[in-house]
Parts: structure tokens; sequence; C-alpha cells
């Protein structure tokens, strides 16, 4: 507990240097660390890296999608997609024999899923400025690891009923009941102290929050995050490990903290361009 407590404290450190710098390239870079660190934990995790070239090239495309996200540099991106993908079916045709094309599928699609979906948090900040980009990606980390940790505690002290035993065995009913209502709670607290020190933060602006739509769409935030989790664990399970890597003592790897977050910040992307969550107002 002692060392998951002080791994929590040093990676929250982080993200606030990262949230304090958000409006640079910084946020680029880190994005695209998580990236390449999320990419190769779960790779060698499935076996999938013996082959140098599949290795080199799945990093390359997870480290630099964080960086297409001007229009200029968008025009590259399916060029980028289709070397990628002749690189992978080249290599197939060569190794056919000792690569299953099932291994290749599961390189192109990891590699695809773990860098896009983090870079959404760049698109929120791009699309909607620094202050609601803050707050939107606040919102998705809140509202992800906040169902991680009401689960944990809730499942720990009242959990029962297995939720999903073949997958994760620890895993209970009452503790998804517990992270959803911890999620719901964490996020409606993070609205109401954003909104205000707002102010105080960006002078000349003050944020509007839609609380129904907070309360409305939080459990299923939760929901998508625990379906993250259990999806990571299947993977997990069937490679029979029990963390994707030990970077952080306590937490297990960069995939183990952000598995959760994989299926949740896409959602509070899509979410905030239909029904959004708050609104910045001048004073």
């Amino acid at each position: 507990m002692k060392q998951r407590f002080i791994s929590a404290v040093f990676g929250l450190t982080i993200l606030a240097i990262v949230l304090n710098y958000f409006d640079t390239p910084l946020l680029n870079w880190a994005v695209s660390l998580v990236s390449l660190m999320g990419v190769y934990e779960i790779l060698k995790v499935a076996g999938c890296l013996q082959n140098k070239i599949i290795a080199v090239t799945a990093f390359s495309f997870a480290a630099c999608i964080p960086f297409f996200t001007t229009r200029i540099m968008m025009r590259l991106l399916p060029v980028l997609c289709y070397i990628f993908v002749f690189v992978l079916l080249a290599v197939l045709l060569k190794h056919h024999q000792t690569i299953h094309v099932e291994k290749i599928g599961f390189v192109f699609f990891m590699t695809l899923v773990i860098p896009f979906s983090l870079t959404t948090a760049i698109y929120m900040r791009d699309r909607m400025g620094i202050e609601l980009g803050i707050y939107y990606t606040g919102f998705a980390l809140a509202s992800a690891w906040m169902a991680d940790t009401g689960a944990y505690f809730a499942g720990h002290f009242w959990g029962k009923r297995k939720l999903a035993p073949l997958i994760s065995p620890k895993k209970t009913v009452e503790g998804a009941i517990g992270g959803a209502v911890v999620s719901t709670i964490s996020v409606v607290l993070y609205s109401l102290i954003f909104s205000w020190i707002t102010p105080y933060l960006f002078g000349g602006s003050t944020l509007a929050v839609n609380y129904p739509v907070v309360l409305l769409s939080a459990p299923f935030l939760a929901a998508a995050g625990m379906v993250g989790d259990l999806a990571a664990s299947v993977i997990k399970r069937q490679n029979n490990v029990k963390d994707f890597g030990s970077i952080m003592p306590g937490h297990g790897g960069v995939m183990d903290r952000f598995d959760s977050v994989l299926l949740v910040v896409p959602a509070v992307f899509i979410l905030s361009q239909h029904i959004p969550l708050a609104a910045l107002l001048s004073i």
C-alpha cells in the first residue's frame, strides 16, 4: 500500500506539471511517451516483438500520432497509416511460417487504439481552447481513475458477487457499483472545484457546468472505464501475466494505469462535441 501511495503521488506530480504546460508541445510529448510505453508493454506481453521490423514500425507509429494534430500534419497521416499497413503485410508475407496473421492484426489494432485514444486529449485542447481542454481532460482522468479506486475499496469491504470470475476473479459487482458511485461523486466535486478556480486561473472567464449532463454521463463513463480495464485483464490472463510492467511500483506498468482511460477520454471528447458538459463564459 505504501508503494502504491508513493507511486500515485509521483504520477500525480508529473500530471500536474503536464497540465501546467497544457498549451505547449509538452502535452504532445507526454502523450507520445505514454503511447509508446503502452504499446511496448502490451505488445511485449502478447509476444509480438520478436520481429525487429514490426517492433520499430509499431513504436515509430505510436510515438508520431500525438504530433499529427494540425491540418497540415493530418494530410500526412493517411500516408503514415499506409506505410504502417504495408510494412506489416510485407513482414507477414516474408515470415508467414513463423508469424501468424492474428499477431499482425493485434499489432495493428493496439498500435492504433492506444495513441489515437490518448491523443483525443490533444484534440480537446486544440479545438476547445486551454480552459475547456484542461477541464475535459481532467474530467476524463478523474472519471476513469476514481472508478478504479472506488471499485477497489468497495470490492475489498463489501464485495461478494463476482463480476467476471474467469477474467478478473477479484472484481465484484459491489465493487463495480461502488466504482460508479465514487466516480460520479468525484467528477461532480471536480467540476465544482474547477468552476470555482477558473476565474483565478484564467482571468476574465468563468466555467458554467451542466450538472444534469455530468450526473447522467458519469455512470456511463465509469462503465466504459471498467470495460477497458476488463479488456486489458483478458489480454493479461490469456498471456499468463499479472501486470503489463513494473515501472510504477504497486500499480504495475503504464497500461495498468491507462487501460481504463483508453475508452473514457474518447467518450468525453465525443460527448463534448454533442452535449457539452460545460461552457466557458466571459465575466
